[in-house]
């Protein structure tokens, strides 16, 4: 998961790109970055946080000031390929750009069939970030830039969906002799969220409605599954062509986990979605002497707020922390397990003798969960039920979600090669009950359609992936050893 930002207008969007950017990091921390055009390009980029872009600068306006153009693309990135180090974070920071002719790209997703879009290509890709194969192929595939038009980029955009396998939701920037052009271009099942806005005369491109409706953003519309979106202040409406029509599927982690509570994707929810789920697991599996109800923050917030209503046990803040930091999107295990001990405080008088249902998103490595139930413990509750809003995960996502190695799951005994039952797990993560959603649950609080479906591979793998992926998915599972090493990149 990553974030993204596009933003063509008639002023210098500088300022609005860095805003944005500030509302897309919960989507991505590895790395952060923005380019500008004005017919010279103008890139800035660098390792952690938004805001250490501004490193050097005495202020966001001098920042904007040495990054001029009416248009822009932005991004946060939540790394899924490539090293970890500082430098190999720096160096694989989107967006990336290439001359001759000028694209700079950015996208959400991954792509997993790189190696053989490279083999069509006569570049060499600069960086280990799959952006590149997204962005070669559709440098090869467009016209000099004095025929670049929207059917040519079109036409590019279709041959390069065609090649790409996995998920992208894709901004492309370009120009011609007379023009800049910002192209949205979204995969034939459209995993990843990508929606379109206006103020004024000014388009904007993002991940996520939150963000556009912070930056001032109201109107605003969902892209379609394989289609390209081309926008310019100059013209009423956007030019949308669909030139890959497929069932959509939705990534269920986004409704889970990765989205701002905030957004609506697809016209569902985010918050709606949790506190639902929340709810459905309320109705079924309150424990009769529980006292109360804690969420884990922030992540299991909504969840809490829906088990409560749907069992009439009170919620209560009994947990505290750090809220600038997002524990799942860290770099490393080691990371995750210091960031739990470093941040997060249990508060014993709301705990004391108590009997507590803690609620949260998910559970992957049981290793975060269990240092939140031994802090709840130490601070004098009685007993501790785990209740998880998604099912259990079984098999890594290839799509765009850091589950590097089908090792990693606490629902898999991979020494006996079968799913551990609820039992075990609760055992080993030293709760004294636990209880997960069900898959036919996050159907229902999404409210899946005929032609709206969900991507739920690493709850249901391989049926829960798009019928015209599973062969590849299955392919990168059967190769994954069970390294630290990524699945998708094992032979590449």
């Amino acid at each position: 998961m990553c974030g993204i930002i596009g933003i063509f207008g008639e002023e210098n969007v500088t300022m609005e790109l860095y805003k944005g950017l500030r509302h897309l990091q919960h989507r991505g921390q590895s790395s952060a970055g923005f380019i500008t055009y004005d017919g010279n390009i103008y890139p800035k980029k660098d390792h952690g946080f938004v805001q250490n872009l501004i490193w050097g600068y005495r202020n966001e306006e001098r920042l904007a000031s040495d990054h001029q153009g009416p248009i822009g693309i932005g991004h946060t990135r939540y790394s899924t390929a490539g090293s970890d180090t500082v430098e190999a974070l720096k160096k694989n920071a989107q967006p990336e750009y290439i001359v001759n002719p000028f694209v700079a790209a950015s996208h959400n997703g991954n792509v997993i069939n790189g190696n053989e879009i490279l083999e069509k290509c006569y570049r060499k890709p600069r960086t280990e970030c799959d952006i590149q194969y997204l962005l070669l192929p559709m440098a090869q595939e467009l016209p000099s830039f004095l025929d670049i038009t929207f059917d040519t980029v079109v036409e590019a955009g279709e041959k390069v969906m065609n090649m790409a396998k996995g998920s992208y939701s894709v901004l492309f920037m370009t120009a011609s002799k007379r023009r800049p052009y910002l192209i949205g271009m979204t995969d034939p099942h459209k995993i990843r969220p990508m929606v379109l806005g206006k103020k004024g005369t000014t388009y904007y491109f993002a991940s996520e409605s939150a963000v556009l409706k912070r930056i001032g953003v109201t109107e605003f519309q969902d892209v379609t599954p394989g289609t390209i979106v081309s926008v310019n202040p100059k013209f009423d409406e956007p030019k949308f062509k669909r030139v890959v029509k497929k069932k959509q599927h939705m990534c269920m982690f986004e409704f889970i986990y990765f989205a701002d509570p905030a957004s609506w994707i697809e016209g569902r929810s985010v918050h709606q979605v949790r506190v639902k789920i929340g709810e459905m697991l309320g109705e079924t599996t309150a424990p009769e002497d529980a006292d109360i109800v804690v969420p884990v923050p922030e992540s299991g917030r909504r969840y809490g707020l829906g088990f409560s209503k749907a069992s009439g046990i009170p919620i209560e803040e009994g947990l505290k922390k750090d809220r600038d930091h997002r524990v799942f999107i860290l770099q490393t295990q080691d990371a995750r397990e210091k960031k739990i001990k470093d941040n997060m405080e249990a508060i014993d008088a709301a705990l004391d003798g108590k009997s507590v249902v803690l609620t949260d998103d998910s559970l992957v490595r049981g290793t975060n969960i269990s240092r939140v139930i031994h802090k709840v413990r130490d601070a004098g509750a009685r007993k501790v039920h785990v209740r998880i809003g998604c099912p259990p995960l079984v098999a890594p996502c290839y799509l765009g979600v850091d589950m590097r190695s089908k090792s990693e799951f606490i629902a898999i005994d991979q020494e006996k090669n079968e799913y551990r039952d609820v039992d075990d797990i609760c055992e080993r993560i030293g709760a004294d009950s636990l209880a997960y959603g069900d898959i036919d649950t996050v159907r229902k609080a999404i409210g899946c359609t005929e032609d709206c479906d969900i991507c739920c591979g690493c709850i249901n793998f391989p049926n829960g992936y798009p019928d015209s992926l599973r062969d590849k998915v299955q392919e990168m599972y059967n190769n994954d050893q069970g390294s630290s090493c990524r699945a998708y990149e094992v032979g590449s």
